[in-house]
Parts: structure tokens; C-alpha cells; sequence
């Protein structure tokens, strides 16, 4: 156990394969972690402006974010809050324990599965097709509002913040009905809280069972991309087949499994997905949750300085 200068705790999370990747592709060196964050952690306290939780873990996944650059962890930081601000209707006064969040987990839209793949990434189901396109069971926004909180809640994992997530966009039921009550301006948001104010690593994003409506979305989408971004897409059309090539069969539910499957498992969608719910309710995740969204952080541009001077003064400590 390690303690920065105001005293705090840190004991690193991180395995050993996770620790050498950190040094090589993120630039973190753990004799240098502290100094970085306590770096960190005295501008974002010193920003009038912004207000956001300070404890060691939290601010390390934006650090990892921008592979320990000082300024692109802050703009991260900066374009989070900033997001969370405008758009509060996602991210306001959530409890996951709340039953209408707990049944937007168990429906199963958004599905971090069980462990990490061999390289350390979480792999992350996402099935469109599972939402009600009417709203009559949880509209659009209520979806967003319970499963960006689960990631709010699985970043915290030191070693996802190094290894990244990989998404299957499982499109089976997307009809062009879900396509136009999710709009074009939700869709606009979605990218920009991905691309701009995620304080993750996106490694790959697998889309499967792509049928007519696919080439719509995507080219709505693909514009708002960035090239690296386009660069990890892999569409798999119908075929599970090619997704096995990519992605550990033990890893996923026994419901993307060929029938003469007789390996390991993830379990069933619903149970996993109750389980999920459950450990939402638990106090380590549920408690973090609940400050994360209470609607006590956020950001004033009115009190935010014009000038880039205190940006500057800080750019000799960019380790990246």
C-alpha cells in the first residue's frame, strides 16, 4: 500500500500481465503513478468550475484513458462533466436499486459478461433489439440512464481501465421501428458520450446478425466515428461463426453457443443478467452509484477561465 500526499490509500489493482501493459502501451510506471495522480488531483480541485470525485481509482481510469498525458486526462475529465451536465436526464438522481433500473438490468439490453478474455478486456453484449421500440416498458432514455451507470460502476476495475472492452452489437430483433424511436439526435449523443467522455478503452466492436437496417445505421454512424474507432469494427453479418474467431467461446452465454457445444460457459442471458442486478444492489457499487449521480458534480462554464494559461502551465508533466 502506497500513500499520496494528502494521505490517501492506494493499493495497486492491477494483475501482473495488466501492470506490464500499463508501462508499455499507457505509459504508467508505478513509480510514477502517485506522482501523476496527485498531479491530477490537485488541478481537478483547483478548477472553480468542475466539480468531480477525487479518490484514487476513479481518476486513474482517466489517466489510463489518455495514457497518462496530464492534458488529455484533463480534457477527458473536462468533456465528462461537461456531458453529464447537459445531458442530466442520463445521469441525475439514479439508485440502482430502484426497481425500474433493476428490470432495465435484467432485460438484458446492455450485458458486461463474467471475467475477462485472455487478453484482459471485458466483452460487453449489446442487444438493440431487446429494447421496446413503443416505450411502453422503458423508454430510450431510461435504457442510457441505467446501463451508462453500469459502466460508470465496471471502469472502476483497474484492470478493465488498462485492457479495455470489447462490444458484440448483436442486432437480432432491430427493426427500423427501434431505429426511428432511437432518433438521430440520441444516436449524435450516444456517440459523442462514447468517443468523448468515456474513460475507457474501446479495443473492438463486433456486430452480428446485421440485417437491411444495419447499412442504415451505419451509415449514420460510421461519419461520427473517429478513423481509429472505424478501424475496430468487424461486421459479421449472420454468421456467429466468425465471431468465434474473435471472441473465447467460454466467455459467452450459452445462447450464442452452436447446439453441439459441450465447453465451458458463461451461463444464461437471464441469469447472468440477474446476477448483474444483483450485484448492482450491493453497497460497494450501489453507494458509488448513487454519489456519482446525486447531481453534486458537475460543471459552470460561467465560473470556467477563457484563458488556456493554466493549461500551459502544466504541460511539463505530460509523461506520455
Amino acid at each position: 500500500m502506497k500513500t499520496m500526499g494528502d494521505g490517501c490509500a492506494y493499493t495497486c489493482g492491477l494483475d501482473g500481465a495488466s501492470e506490464q501493459k500499463a508501462a508499455r502501451e499507457l505509459n504508467e510506471e508505478p513509480r510514477e503513478r502517485l506522482g501523476a495522480l496527485t498531479a491530477f488531483r490537485e488541478w481537478a480541485l483547483q478548477q472553480r468550475w468542475l466539480k468531480t470525485p477525487t479518490d484514487v481509482r476513479y481518476l486513474l481510469g482517466f489517466l489510463r484513458a489518455r495514457k497518462f498525458s496530464q492534458l488529455g486526462a484533463r480534457e477527458l475529465l473536462e468533456n465528462y462533466w461537461t456531458v453529464r451536465t447537459k445531458y442530466a436526464d442520463w445521469y441525475k438522481d439514479l439508485d440502482p436499486a430502484d426497481n425500474h433500473v433493476q428490470d432495465i438490468i435484467k432485460q438484458g439490453v446492455y450485458i458486461p459478461l463474467p471475467g475477462r478474455d485472455k487478453q484482459g478486456r471485458k466483452l460487453v453484449i449489446v442487444r438493440l433489439g431487446s429494447m421496446d421500440p413503443k416505450g411502453k416498458r422503458n423508454t430510450f432514455d431510461d435504457v442510457m440512464r441505467a446501463n451508462l451507470a453500469l459502466f460508470d460502476y465496471i471502469l472502476l476495475d483497474e484492470n478493465i481501465q488498462v485492457n479495455g472492452l470489447v462490444f458484440i452489437i448483436d442486432l437480432t430483433g432491430f427493426s427500423r421501428h427501434h431505429f426511428v424511436s432511437t432518433g438521430v439526435e440520441n444516436t449524435r449523443k450516444c456517440m459523442i458520450v462514447t468517443q468523448k467522455a468515456l474513460p475507457g478503452r474501446i479495443k473492438e466492436l463486433h456486430y452480428y446478425n446485421t440485417g437491411p437496417v444495419f447499412e442504415s445505421i451505419f451509415n449514420m454512424i460510421r461519419p461520427m466515428m473517429s478513423e481509429k474507432l472505424r478501424n475496430r469494427v468487424h461486421v459479421h453479418g449472420q454468421n456467429l461463426s466468425t465471431v468465434y474467431g474473435r471472441i473465447d467461446q467460454t466467455l459467452l452465454p450459452e445462447e450464442y453457443l452452436p447446439d453441439d457445444y459441450e465447453g465451458t460457459c458463461a451461463g444464461s442471458i437471464q441469469d447472468i443478467c440477474n446476477n448483474l442486478a444483483e450485484e448492482m444492489r450491493q453497497p460497494q457499487a450501489r453507494d458509488f452509484i448513487r454519489d456519482l449521480h446525486s447531481g453534486k458534480y458537475g460543471v459552470d462554464l460561467a465560473l470556467k477561465p477563457d484563458t488556456v494559461e493554466p493549461q500551459a502551465s502544466f504541460r511539463k508533466l505530460n509523461v506520455s
